[in-house]
């Protein structure tokens, strides 16, 4: 065996064992995720922690749709796709051994600069789907939860949806069973025969699609439609509807749920031209107020990453009037030396178990944080 076949060969082995490890070290970790919440050793740190430390992070959890066993879609995790089973058990949890703040008592506690006495979190939720109405709302009236709802303004009230789940909707209504996009992967066949492929071809095309320039995206989104056999305009002409309406935002508007802002149609901003990254931010912002009469305080920028967003589009939000942005930039918020305007986020999981298990993690993290909070500053 020459050479190159025995590095071959030894790399692959030394990947395998790498995967065999941390196999085995989720596994350990989701077993005494388990058990430390069924025996609810989660519930006594928690309130062991609240009354030795005086400061606490704010945890401000993420979450797109609320789906159930009657919704259609291609799975991309908890995060995008939680299920209500799920939340309905979270909700409780969470009320039981955090405070649930609205996203103006977040920046309220930042910007005083008494930070958090008791471990916090906030919920939020991206895009404006339907189901956020008429799945994750009753369960949060129910537990008078609070909540922050971001939308992208040029889909409420339409049958349009994000530009990312126009590649779902693709992949969903096909006929064919694989195809070939060379603009963004050469001659590769992707194939969608199950669901399971479908799934994975959604996410690698979403994600290879992220990184073009905006312009170039649409049209690569009209060229897959061609590929697949797909009428573009098909993505506006459904029966049903997957976002919300302005009546839907209205009623949770007046009822706990905080509206914020989250772009017309969800571009990746850094990938636009300034001037019309601006514009888009701006028209979102002032669509919300004259559709609900109110101030808009709160904006998240689509896709959430550190680069899909600049600091002149971050001097911009503070100069029209938004008080924080939200990002998905996994970390806790310190209400001493944090910054509203760059607020970290964390994805939510599920079940219930491992969500509380993460969370206490995060908790564990930020107590052992230097005192000067240099890494939750901008």
């Amino acid at each position: 065996m020459n050479v190159i076949g025995r590095w071959y060969f030894a790399s692959r082995k030394t990947i395998q064992d790498m995967n065999r490890k941390r196999r085995i070290k989720s596994v350990i970790k989701n077993v005494l995720y388990f058990l430390l919440y069924s025996l609810r050793f989660f519930d006594l740190l928690i309130k062991i922690l609240t009354k030795i430390r005086k400061q606490h992070p704010c945890i401000i959890l993420n979450y797109h749709r609320i789906v159930d066993d009657n919704s259609r879609y291609l799975s991309k995790g908890p995060v995008v796709h939680h299920h209500l089973k799920h939340f309905k058990k979270e909700i409780p949890y969470l009320n039981k051994n955090y405070r649930i703040l609205s996203m103006d008592e977040v920046v309220r506690c930042m910007k005083s600069g008494l930070g958090f006495r008791k471990p916090s979190v906030a919920i939020t939720f991206d895009d404006g789907y339907l189901d956020n109405y008429t799945l994750a709302y009753p369960v949060l009236k129910r537990h008078r939860a609070p909540a922050t709802i971001y939308l992208a303004t040029g889909l409420i009230g339409t049958l349009e949806r994000t530009w990312t789940d126009q590649i779902e909707l693709a992949l969903l209504e096909t006929k064919k069973d694989r195809f070939i996009l060379p603009e963004l992967f050469s001659n590769e066949t992707l194939r969608i025969r199950t669901k399971e492929e479908g799934e994975q071809v959604n996410i690698k095309v979403a994600e290879a699609l992220k990184l073009r320039p905006d312009e170039e995206r649409r049209e690569l989104m009209r060229n897959l439609f061609k590929i697949l056999e797909l009428d573009y305009t098909c993505r506006s002409n459904l029966k049903s509807r997957m976002m919300l309406n302005w009546g839907e935002v209205q009623k949770m508007a007046q009822n706990g749920i905080t509206i914020g802002a989250h772009s017309r149609t969800h571009p990746i901003l850094s990938r636009m031209p300034p001037h019309e990254a601006k514009k888009d931010i701006f028209i979102s912002k002032k669509t919300i107020e004259e559709n609900l009469g109110i101030k808009v305080k709160h904006f998240a920028f689509p896709n959430g990453r550190e680069e899909d967003f600049t600091e002149e589009l971050r001097d911009y939000c503070r100069k029209i009037g938004f008080e924080s942005i939200a990002s998905v930039v996994y970390g806790m918020n310190n209400g001493q030396n944090g910054s509203v305007m760059n607020l970290k986020r964390i994805g939510a999981r599920s079940p219930v178990w491992l969500m509380a298990g993460e969370l206490f993690k995060g908790m564990i993290h930020f107590y052992r944080m230097p005192k000067n909070g240099k890494r939750f500053t901008p």
